[in-house]
């Protein structure tokens, strides 16, 4: 995989940047490095954190004040979580908004990175990063699927397993959901070269 894909990946993402902000709304931004064996970025956060410790995530969070749009919330969590400042990054688009299971509305941004930037896990927040490359996913590392119920309507979201990091929820159902896009840029590659 090359430059061809995060084309495809911008012409397949929605091109607007900008989303509406509501109450509570968040953000977060999936990182694919560049290169010819791209992977996809992660955190686990810190233990000690009041909601959701030890669960993996993507950088980002709640909407703040002075956050111009949720690109900015996903910027600014970015740098402040990992230590990748957003000068560093080419942003491709972003996903539709998902929902938490607790209700919160978030809006996935992805965006590509030189992979040799030195990244600094905040320990206030983070226990550590890394990084699955996307070949894995397609080779398998789903290790079973979760059911969760939100307002009446049942959903299955699958659960990954990579070097003892356990990837499922939100997380796991933004991920699927950007492989399925991976996925399809794959096969218009494969069409546009018959």
């Amino acid at each position: 995989m090359s430059l061809s894909l995060f084309k495809m990946l911008s012409a397949e993402l929605s091109d607007s940047l900008r989303a509406d902000i509501g109450q509570s709304h968040a953000a977060v931004i999936l990182l694919l490095s560049r290169g010819d064996n791209p992977a996809l970025l992660f955190t686990k956060r810190a233990l000690h954190l009041r909601n959701h410790p030890g669960e993996v995530c993507f950088p980002g969070g709640m909407r703040e004040p002075g956050d111009i749009n949720l690109l900015a919330t996903a910027l600014r969590e970015m740098e402040e979580e990992i230590g990748l400042p957003a000068h560093e990054v080419q942003v491709l688009g972003r996903l539709p908004e998902a929902y938490t299971r607790v209700g919160t509305r978030v809006t996935p941004f992805v965006a590509s990175f030189d992979a040799s930037y030195p990244l600094v896990a905040a320990l206030s927040e983070l226990d550590s990063i890394f990084m699955v490359p996307l070949s894995l996913f397609e080779q398998g590392i789903m290790v079973r699927e979760d059911v969760f119920e939100r307002e009446g309507r049942s959903y299955t979201i699958p659960v990954y397993h990579y070097q003892g990091y356990e990837i499922w929820g939100f997380t796991a159902a933004v991920t699927a959901r950007f492989l399925r896009l991976v996925a399809k840029a794959n096969d218009s590659k494969l069409i546009n070269n018959s």
